[in-house]
């Protein structure tokens, strides 16, 4: 918490990113290094360059997932609420908040057991994810969790319509994993457990 902020960092985010990298990088790092054996018509890295391709491109695959892992963190911004005065700071901006009209769950058929992610944000504008739900617990909890309901009470949020559906009745089926205040409200209260529908 800052002065009157409470801020909602990327540590279940982080570590779900983590995790999956740590999984991911062997292969990327055996492929990677394998290609510099594999040819796209002309002679192949190690025919041109001998032994020494291996280290390069065994080095160059590492480099790449390290920048990967900085860009993961760099978009990961930190989100912020103050409830006295009604504000929240998005990826850097500051807004009312009425001016939340947007929220959607990540993924949307809530079939990945490491973590379920709520988009917030303005339609179209500015956005950030929370992970609600990481493996079977609830992050959102205690200050965090009353501050997201006092954000999500004040604001705007609605789901998407269409022109062939104006007034939004079918907007749950034609905007899939959208939500509306309540909806939203109730998945950060509750977070639903793998396979389970949002509201």
């Amino acid at each position: 918490m800052a002065g009157d902020w409470v801020e909602f960092d990327d540590g279940p985010k982080r570590r779900v990113i983590h995790r999956r990298l740590g999984r991911l990088w062997p292969f990327v790092l055996a492929f990677g290094t394998a290609s510099a054996f594999m040819s796209k018509g002309g002679p192949s890295p190690f025919q041109s360059f001998g032994w020494i391709a291996v280290p390069i491109w065994f080095a160059g695959w590492g480099l790449v997932l390290l920048a990967a892992w900085g860009v993961l963190h760099l978009v990961s911004r930190p989100f912020a609420i103050d409830r006295e005065r009604g504000l929240v700071r998005l990826r850097g901006r500051v807004v009312p908040f009425s001016a939340v009209d947007f929220a959607e769950l990540e993924p949307f058929t809530n079939l990945d057991p490491d973590l379920l992610s709520i988009r917030l944000g303005i339609r179209k504008r500015r956005t950030v994810v929370l992970v609600i739900r990481e493996g079977r617990e609830a992050t959102a909890t205690g200050a965090h969790r009353d501050a997201l309901l006092a954000a999500l009470a004040g604001s705007s949020i609605t789901r998407p319509s269409s022109v062939h559906d104006p007034t939004g009745r079918f907007a749950r089926f034609n905007f899939p994993g959208s939500l509306d205040k309540a909806g939203a409200a109730e998945v950060v209260e509750h977070p639903p457990q793998v396979g389970v529908a949002g509201p």
